[in-house]
């Protein structure tokens, strides 16, 4: 539920709720203002009528009292009824038509000087706000009126209708006033949401208008400076970035020139001392002849794969079908695997076709399997695995040899290392670039039981 949305409800719930208890305020307080009028008439009635009755009550002259009350009771119509009682307490007079109930004289006596006695009847025909007084003072003669508040009850729904329609009214301008208020007050804070939104794509350097001297108002500025301080940051990022790559890339041309002079050296120093000796004895011999080859083939090579690991403009996309792959591998290693004694396992899970050069996964795959093999010369298991990983494929090589030790795993992946007497070091950094040319990784976990190598490879729709 949007915050705007939530304040409204609640601006309108207590408008409401106020609205209720004023309301109800009002009308007990002009409920009782009208009652209390009620009550002041109904005893200044009594008052009137029982000084016209004092003598017919001394004479007890019914006659008399019968008249004068039937005047009352047609003057006065909200009267319910009458009823007198004389010196010895006995009932003079009443208005009840089918007799009058015999627990009247208990419903509300004068006692002692409390005089008028007032009291509301709760009966068949409604409220009844009976008032009783004394006749006269220090005798027993009672005159008692009941009053019939049923005459209040237009008044009383008159103002219900009024409370209501100024409830209403509150209610409306409350709706209005509440949405206003929480569309101002939540405004602001949905352009700050939108602008750490905005933010966290990345957006930085932008600036917001919040126009509000409040705490609101401060927080947009603050997000103002931190977008700011953030694309500053981000181009000084950049900038000490761009300054480590090409420093990384002068570094590592610096160690390739290294690596590839020094494995030249060698071939070209026999060569050198060769055409040394031809000057000195130009008679050339057929071993000379092939130990000159030999160099040239050993330049050649190594010329030929330092090409394959600095090179990627030859990238030819197909698909590419892993699997296959790694049978073709196990085919092609199989003597090697013989005459070592190794045993060769094939974990093959179902694999979608993915895109990228075919013969560099071949070569990449192979070189790990190659590497696999010379890491156990007396025999182990080589397992070749493949899996999916939701919107990648996973292939490991994984041996049983001794492990790479722990003072050069950080060094695997770099060009012409090699702890081979015979080896360029180039094999696992090819592998590297042809992950990293297809949008992939490799990486390897190792220890005493063996190593694996696993080959990630995106997944494409």
């Amino acid at each position: 539920m949007k915050l705007w949305l939530k304040i409204f409800l609640l601006n309108i719930l207590l408008v409401l709720c106020l609205g209720i208890l004023v309301g109800l305020a009002i009308r007990n307080v002009v409920i009782d203002a009208i009652r209390n009028e009620l009550t002041i008439q109904g005893v200044s009635i009594a008052g009137n009528f029982a000084d016209r009755i004092a003598v017919a009550t001394l004479l007890e002259d019914r006659y008399d009292l019968e008249e004068a009350t039937r005047e009352l009771m047609n003057t006065e119509h909200n009267i319910e009824y009458v009823f007198i009682t004389g010196q010895e307490g006995q009932i003079l007079l009443h208005t009840f038509p089918d007799g009058h109930p015999p627990e009247m004289l208990t419903w509300n006596p004068v006692v002692g000087g409390q005089s008028p006695a007032i009291r509301l009847l709760d009966t068949e025909r409604g409220l009844i706000r009976e008032i009783g007084i004394r006749i006269f003072d220090g005798m027993s003669p009672e005159l008692h009126v009941g009053l019939n508040e049923e005459r209040l009850a237009p008044t009383l729904a008159k103002i219900r209708n009024v409370v209501m329609a100024i409830m209403a009214l509150v209610l409306g301008i409350g709706c209005v006033l509440s949405l206003t208020l929480s569309r101002h007050v939540t405004k602001p804070l949905e352009i700050l949401v939108a602008f750490t939104h905005s933010l966290s794509r990345g957006e930085f350097g932008r600036r917001i208008q919040v126009n509000a001297r409040n705490e609101v108002g401060e927080l947009a500025e603050t997000f103002n400076m931190l977008s700011v301080k953030l694309k500053e940051s981000r181009e000084k990022t950049e900038e000490t970035y761009r300054q480590m790559l090409q420093a990384e890339k002068l570094t590592a041309l610096g160690r390739l020139s290294a690596g590839l002079a020094h494995e030249i050296r060698n071939p070209l120093t026999s060569i050198k001392a060769l055409f040394q000796a031809f000057r000195n004895q130009p008679e050339v011999n057929r071993e000379d002849i092939e130990m000159v080859l030999v160099a040239v083939n050993q330049m050649d090579e190594l010329v030929t794969k330092f090409l394959g690991f600095a090179r990627s403009e030859n990238f030819q996309s197909s698909e590419i079908y892993p699997n296959a792959i790694l049978k073709q591998i196990l085919r092609l290693v199989q003597f090697q695997l013989k005459n070592q004694q190794i045993e060769a396992v094939l974990e093959l899970a179902k694999l979608p076709p993915l895109k990228g050069d075919s013969a560099m996964i071949r070569q990449a795959l192979l070189n790990l399997v190659m590497n696999a093999i010379e890491a156990m010369p007396a025999g182990g298991q080589l397992t070749m695995s493949s899996r999916r990983l939701e919107d990648q494929v996973e292939i490991s090589i994984r041996d049983t040899g001794g492990g790479i030790p722990e003072a050069i795993r950080h060094k695997v992946f770099d060009p012409f290392f090699t702890t081979k007497t015979e080896g360029t070091g180039l094999g696992l950094g090819i592998v590297y670039n042809i992950a990293q040319l297809h949008n992939g990784t490799v990486s390897f976990v190792t220890g005493p039981a063996g190593t694996t190598f696993t080959l990630k490879l995106a997944v494409h729709p």
